[in-house]
């Protein structure tokens, strides 16, 4: 199976790659007068907008340890769930720009959520984008022993033979987005279930019987409990599964992507510390081992500007979709 481009709106990310600080050395020292001294901060309070266990969590706890070192400090992590995350990203929002207090952000759903004309509190574009870590296709995926879909040719066939019967969980609003791309690629009618805690309230469901499939990104896979029928692009690590498109069906094209977020006009000096203090953090030989393991996840290596530019990127990607939807 060939390598396969996605749209440049959605993936085109120059790499970035940083210098090591010298051995035993933090971020913060390494960065003398160019801003680090306004980043002081004993503890770190990072705001989980999801469920424990989902993909957000999943991302922060990978980091967190190789972050506590780069910055040598102490990350807390809060789980501040509800409204497909607008509650954790409101609280950001208004916390103090110090860079004692930051969430972790994912695509499209914080996009979906202020692109829709709605009031949410905040607008996206006002946060401070430290870097966005990694990404994965979107995935149609069914519980490991559900003996009914052997392949997303099945889910299809009892979508058609069963109009608006099938369940499938998404991630609130979000997860309805992506669902639209399936439907319409489809011409199927599916019954949408939204899931506001995220993917480690899905898993369950899906897992136990009570829905019959989900769309997200590769954290569904956490814990073994669910399998992918399909995915929104190719991925090196599962060659075997098709994608949409090889599948006969043009059109699902958006991905997940995590990242890092500050409050908005939180100082340059300190976006940029933690920006480094990501890179250092990715470039651990455990954190990359944690990938490694992980079930598909592309990495990302990102500067400020870069990761400014991709979150303006994923947001001109779920407009058009939006817009697709009618």
């Amino acid at each position: 199976m060939g390598t396969r481009k996605l749209a440049v709106p959605l993936l085109a990310v120059p790499t970035l790659v940083l210098a090591a600080c010298s051995q035993g050395e933090t971020i913060a020292e390494d960065q003398g007068d160019g801003g680090a001294e306004e980043f002081d901060c004993s503890s770190v309070d990072v705001i989980v907008p999801y469920s424990p266990g989902g993909g957000s969590d999943q991302q922060v706890r990978r980091l967190q340890e190789a972050l506590e070192n780069a910055l040598d400090t102490t990350l807390n992590v809060t789980y501040q769930e509800g409204g497909d995350g607008a509650v954790g990203w409101n609280a950001l929002a208004g916390a103090t720009p110090d860079g004692c207090t930051i969430a972790n952000v994912v695509a499209p759903n914080i996009m979906n959520l202020t692109e829709t004309g709605e009031d949410v509190g905040f607008d996206a574009a006002e946060f401070e984008y430290i870097a966005w870590t990694e990404f994965s296709p979107n995935m149609i995926a069914v519980a490991t022993d559900d003996q009914r879909f052997g392949s997303f040719e099945d889910v299809v066939a009892e979508a058609e033979a069963n109009p608006g019967e099938l369940t499938i969980a998404g991630v609130g609003s979000n997860g309805e987005l992506l669902m639209s791309e399936v439907q319409e690629a489809t011409g199927v009618e599916l019954s949408y279930v939204p899931v506001s805690g995220g993917v480690g309230d899905i898993i369950p469901r899906v897992a136990g019987g009570h829905i019959d499939t989900a769309i997200s990104g590769f954290s569904l896979l956490e814990g073994g409990q669910l399998e992918p029928l399909v995915l929104s692009s190719e991925s090196e690590e599962m060659p075997d599964v098709p994608t949409f498109d090889e599948a006969g069906y043009e059109g699902v094209e958006l991905v997940t992507s995590w990242g890092l977020i500050l409050p908005p006009e939180t100082p340059e000096g300190i976006v940029e510390t933690w920006n480094q203090a990501v890179q250092e953090a990715l470039d651990d030989p455990e954190v990359k081992k944690a990938y490694e393991e992980g079930a598909g996840f592309t990495v990302l290596n990102q500067d400020v500007e870069e990761a400014r530019q991709y979150f303006e990127d994923q947001n001109d990607a779920t407009l058009a979709a939006l817009e697709a939807m009618g």
